[in-house]
């Protein structure tokens, strides 16, 4: 049934029929998207003196899935859930098993360009590689959809050699929408090229994209000593910005928090900086039930959620992890 094509006010009324019936539980082509639970990362770190912190760095988190007609209505009838076309989160030729395990893999190269860049702050060495990008999955209205295949692996932008995804991305925003570059890649064994317009990001506003879901295999970091962040069954890249903060805050004798309640979310970049996430309003919301005070995001998220500053609530945009530190250290301080 193409629910596309109904107002939404015939749209609740069928839901809600549907919903009472035992077809309740069969799923519709959408996903839907709501606040999920603050966390609060237990780190273990071997052979380094680790210090406790009064206060809360919470990592924010949505709850995204398949949205039967129960959902689904709940969804229509709740400014606090969004509902997204199936084909908006579910690339072409990806699963929803396979859409988990990258989530879940997006994850762990997230705290791993977590750890590294807060051990670099700290004055420690990290060295990082990969083997290139693997192409998991292809969006419907990619430009590349007919060029690009599953398990195409990427290893340069314009001759620009490329080890990771956190690389790939990092080069992407160094070019503007519309314009034209190559992509090399090895596909059976042979590197081959083409050429490309980038497009907005589906979710990002002013950020470029190919439109492609994406992994690195065999992503190495060198540390210097073992940081664990038990992370459980939580996926997606967004926690980046709040596993940084942990860890950092772990390491330091000085408590950044000084007691108080502090939430963010953001993907980290090797190089510190911190980009935009997905369902940010659900991931707002979730802090402000939390008692959170200050909540970090991304600078292209912040006009997103800004109508939820209040008097018991302060929202502030960040671009990077130093500045991330810098606004904690002046709202902890008060």
């Amino acid at each position: 049934m193409n629910l596309n094509k109904l107002s939404k006010a015939k749209k609740i009324t069928l839901i809600l029929i549907f919903a009472i019936l035992p077809f309740g539980l069969m799923k519709t082509d959408y996903y839907f998207m709501s606040p999920g639970p603050p966390y609060q990362w237990d780190i273990e770190i071997d052979g380094q003196e680790v210090f406790d912190f009064d206060g809360n760095l919470y990592q924010l988190t949505v709850r995204r899935d398949e949205a039967n007609y129960f959902s689904y209505a709940w969804g229509l009838m709740n400014d606090n859930v969004d509902l997204f076309p199936r084909e908006v989160i579910l690339p072409k030729g990806v699963t929803p098993d396979e859409l988990s395990d990258i989530s879940l893999q997006n994850m762990k190269n997230s705290e791993n360009v977590a750890i590294a860049v807060a051990l670099e702050s700290l004055g420690y060495k990290v060295d990082t590689e990969g083997d290139g990008v693997l192409v998991v999955g292809l969006m419907e209205d990619s430009p590349v959809k007919e060029k690009l295949i599953k398990n195409d692996l990427i290893i340069s932008i314009n001759k620009e050699k490329i080890k990771s995804t956190s690389e790939f991305i990092s080069l992407l925003r160094t070019y503007d929408i519309g314009e034209e570059i190559s992509i090399e890649f090895i596909r059976d064994n042979i590197e081959m090229s083409i050429k490309t317009i980038l497009i907005e990001h589906v979710d990002y506003e002013d950020e470029p994209m190919v439109g492609f879901l994406a992994s690195t295999p065999n992503q190495r970091f060198a540390f210097p000593f073992n940081v664990d962040i038990k992370t459980g069954n939580v996926g997606g890249p967004s926690a980046g910005l709040m596993m940084t903060l942990n860890v950092y805050n772990t390491l330091t004798e000085v408590d950044i928090t000084n007691g108080k309640k502090i939430a963010g979310t953001g993907t980290i970049e090797i190089d510190g900086s911190v980009r935009p996430v997905g369902g940010v309003k659900q991931k707002v919301i979730a802090a402000k039930r939390a008692n959170s005070s200050l909540i970090l995001v991304p600078q292209s998220n912040y006009d997103e959620v800004k109508i939820y500053i209040d008097e018991n609530t302060d929202i502030i945009a960040i671009n990077s992890f130093e500045e991330a530190l810098n606004v904690i250290s002046d709202f902890s301080s008060r």
